[in-house]
């Protein structure tokens, strides 16, 4: 029989509630879009720089925990191109105080951040029409403290 850890399982729970309760407010067509997604993003993502034009696709996007502790996946539509998502990406991550690791551009493109004890992982790809001209997929998960085996070559 399969044992749930009951605060992990109250936690997920809180997360998905409040991230189901704060998404409903993005597409109520009121012209405050932006203003919810800035509340929502302070709420839920703390201080993680996105897209002011960035729409939330909650039923692919999972965030545990809240703030600048969080966990998760977050997948935006965003109007921009790849290439202006990438630059955006680029260029406000570090300045939010994110070291970039690794980017590659190209045709779907991936930047690579860390932040203190966080790992940042940045996907672009080209949108799937209806004004969205990028996809962006952001994985947040925290940073690896195990290191690499060693061999006995490298005794």
């Amino acid at each position: 029989m399969l044992k749930l850890n009951h605060r992990l399982l109250s936690t997920g729970l809180l997360a998905v509630s409040v991230l189901i309760t704060g998404c409903t407010t993005l597409g109520g067509g009121s012209g405050t879009e932006g203003e919810d997604l800035g509340r929502i993003q302070k709420q839920l993502v703390g201080d993680l720089p996105l897209p002011s034009d960035s729409r939330l696709l909650d039923d692919q996007s999972l965030i545990l925990g809240g703030g600048n502790s969080w966990a998760g996946r977050l997948v935006l539509s965003v109007s921009h191109s790849p290439s202006e998502t990438f630059s955006y990406f680029r260029e406000q991550y570090p300045a939010a105080g994110w070291t970039l690791v690794s980017s590659t551009k190209a045709k779907n493109s991936i930047l690579v951040f860390f932040k203190q004890d966080r790992t940042a992982t940045v996907e672009i790809a080209e949108g799937s029409g209806l004004g969205s001209k990028s996809s962006v997929t952001l994985t947040i998960a925290p940073r690896s403290t195990v290191s690499a085996p060693t061999t006995p070559a490298q005794k």
